[in-house]
């Protein structure tokens, strides 16, 4: 029997998609207008290549602490896993991102692997599903308070970013006060029943260092391609927020292709840049945080296969002895 999909689910993924078209179109309009002063800048430019160098370690450092609040919340659980494999799992999984519905391939991605390593993989895909909408919330709270003047938010606005974090820090507590509601996330999120304040805690400072930390390297790839960067530290800090969270609410669209630039292009364009220097970090940051998922997950990969072949030949050769 097949399942009709609900029409609010249809509505978003149309909703999705036509943003996502929109964004597109003024991109290219962006890079029509722009493209010819942004290419003579690019010709000009002097590439610092310790800048960039800062940047890919930024960025590495941001996935680091990102993968220290899941292991963190995997221990609450139950479930005790290292530093490494876990590292390796989420790196591969980031390669779903690229593909529409992207969320449903990084869990069957975190799935089979953790199969492999002999880990609950319910577990670990209910966890990270749970850890990457407690992100996507943190996220916001980051976007509010770096972006509030840059995005043109009223003061009173930044109350919301607070109560937002109060909210997350005692929703354990929270959820023990109506059984039935934490009965039914239990059930759809192995493990949560059990997750402390304490761990709600290090999921907030590992998800909110994680995005500072991709703002940071934004910033040094800004600093490594352009004469200035032209825009505050958290003028950055939320133009990499605010379009990732776009390219999360894209969901059809690979990676959040045209939604990310199109909303990066605005914020960082209203803190003051000029269009042509926005345009050359649109195009390269496109391909810089591409290369940031790709490479490492695609060494992983290769490192897994040959260390796979190494162990099936040793097996042999003890067989034959």
């Amino acid at each position: 029997m097949v399942t009709k999909t609900p029409w609010f689910r249809v509505a978003l993924r149309l909703a999705a998609l036509a943003l996502t078209v929109v964004m597109v179109v003024v991109l290219v309009q962006v890079m029509r207008r722009d493209g010819p002063a942004a290419l003579a800048a690019w010709r000009a430019a002097h590439i610092q290549w310790g800048w960039i160098a800062f940047s890919v370690a930024c960025a590495l450092a941001g996935h680091a602490f990102f993968v220290v609040g899941w292991r963190r919340l995997l221990r609450d659980s139950g479930v005790r896993a290292s530093f490494w494999p876990l590292a390796r799992i989420f790196l591969v999984s980031n390669l779903g991102r690229y593909l529409p519905a992207g969320k449903a391939w990084q869990m069957a991605i975190v799935a089979m692997m953790a199969t492999e390593q002999r880990l609950p993989s319910a577990i670990l895909a209910a966890s990270s599903l749970f850890q990457g909408a407690l992100g996507v919330a943190v996220g916001a709270v980051v976007l509010f308070a770096a972006g509030g003047a840059t995005i043109g938010l009223p003061a009173a606005w930044l109350v919301l970013p607070v109560v937002a974090l109060v909210g997350l820090l005692a929703a354990p507590a929270i959820l023990k006060l109506f059984p039935r509601v934490q009965a039914v996330i239990a059930r759809r999120v192995p493990g949560i029943d059990s997750v402390t304040a304490a761990t709600m805690w290090a999921l907030v400072w590992t998800a909110g260092a994680s995005w500072i930390l991709w703002g940071i390297a934004l910033r040094g790839l800004a600093s490594g391609l352009l004469p200035e960067p032209g825009a505050s530290m958290t003028a950055y800090i939320a133009a990499w927020a605010a379009s990732f969270l776009a390219g999360i609410i894209a969901v059809v669209s690979p990676a959040g292709l045209g939604a990310r630039e199109g909303v990066m292009q605005a914020v960082l364009t209203k803190s003051g840049m000029t269009p042509a220097d926005v345009l050359i970090l649109l195009i390269v940051a496109r391909a810089w945080a591409t290369v940031l998922d790709v490479v490492p997950a695609a060494l992983v990969l290769v490192l897994r296969r040959w260390s796979s072949g190494r162990g099936e030949q040793t097996e042999r050769v003890r067989k034959e002895a």
